[in-house]
């Protein structure tokens, strides 16, 4: 199967790692996938650190006029530029929206017309569909997963030590201050290490609360970290801490996959992926001492984050690796994308 992807956003966020992640995940099973992503920006960059080395820089409009001689399969647009394009441009083409991020379809006469050209809609969470984020979209609906690099995230053979994990930028939605408040309950050999770029507030604020909660020696902030792996290699638990967001926890997938016992929020993507006392533990949202009853309880019982742990391995794993995800895309697409009897192409951009 032909396949082109296209993602036209200049920072690195969920559409774009969504779209490097989908190409990769297809082009591991063999399809003929190309990737396209604005010249400017350190998508390319991120594509090919990733594993992923077909990429073509350039603005959307000219690659998709371009790519109207070769005749792909089928487009995977992650951004609404490139499905506007897609649809000018090569109407003969079957052509598939992902939709990353929380920002629900507009319902506008534009919208109307290219979501008539739009064979499919793909959701990475059941969540979003079964809330309505496809709009009033009559046309195919389907949920294909995040995918997760299970090798590059696996499960450490280090020693852990009595760490808590939390990975995501300090904005006040990823609720930081409740995993603050919890640790104040938490026996004291235990700290909190917070991985993320400041993002509505800062570190140095978040340390002025852990201060006024008696506990600012034992949290510490990291910054954004261009590899978080080895942090999780020495951390015993995870944590989602999200008050709201998450479409998908990126975060929560790569701590599930690299064996830790993720605690989490009950919202939104979290309970999809977090199979409750199985590949970790829910809480309430904002309810820091819930959250700490459960770090206390796997700090008393290391037997118990141990078999969440092997759980979730083992989950996501199955379901969310790339080789599964790059599988469950062919299926999607065979089923309502691709016509009986095409024939799989060498790509020629």
């Amino acid at each position: 199967m032909k396949v082109i992807v296209t993602v036209n956003c200049r920072w690195w966020n969920a559409s774009a790692q969504g779209a490097v992640m989908q190409a990769l995940a297809m082009s591991r099973i063999g399809h003929d996938v190309v990737l396209q992503v604005p010249s400017s920006g350190p998508l390319a960059s991120m594509a090919r650190s990733s594993g992923f080395e077909r990429v073509v820089p350039g603005n959307v409009w000219r690659f998709m006029a371009s790519a109207r001689r070769h005749r792909p399969d089928v487009l995977c647009v992650h951004r609404g530029e490139g499905q506007t394009a897609a649809a000018v441009l090569l109407p003969g083409v079957p052509m598939v929206r992902v939709r990353n991020d929380q920002r629900r379809a507009s319902n506008g006469f534009l919208w109307r017309l290219v979501d008539r050209r739009t064979s499919l809609v793909v959701f990475p969470s059941p969540f979003m569909a079964a809330r309505g984020y496809q709009g009033d979209r009559p046309g195919a609906v389907d949920v294909v997963p995040f995918p997760v690099d299970t090798d590059a995230f696996s499960p450490s053979r280090l020693p852990a030590e009595k760490v808590v994990v939390s990975l995501g930028r300090l904005s006040p939605v990823k609720g930081h201050k409740v995993l603050i408040r919890a640790m104040a309950l938490m026996p004291p050999d235990w700290r909190a290490v917070i991985a993320g770029e400041n993002d509505q507030q800062t570190s140095g604020e978040l340390s002025g609360y852990a201060d006024s909660q008696g506990v600012k020696d034992r949290i510490v902030f990291t910054g954004r970290l261009p590899d978080v792996r080895p942090l999780i290699a020495r951390a015993s638990i995870g944590v989602v801490t999200s008050l709201g967001s998450e479409v998908v926890s990126r975060a929560g997938l790569e701590m599930m996959s690299s064996g830790l016992p993720l605690l989490a929020a009950a919202t939104n993507g979290l309970c999809d992926i977090v199979r409750d006392g199985c590949t970790g533990l829910l809480h309430s949202p904002g309810n820091h001492a819930q959250l700490a009853a459960q770090l206390c309880h796997l700090a008393e019982n290391p037997e118990v984050g141990r078999y969440l742990g092997e759980n979730a391995r083992e989950y996501v794993c199955r379901e969310f690796s790339l080789d599964s995800v790059g599988r469950k895309w062919e299926q999607a697409l065979a089923r309502w994308c691709i016509t009986p009897g095409s024939t799989i192409r060498k790509a020629d951009i």
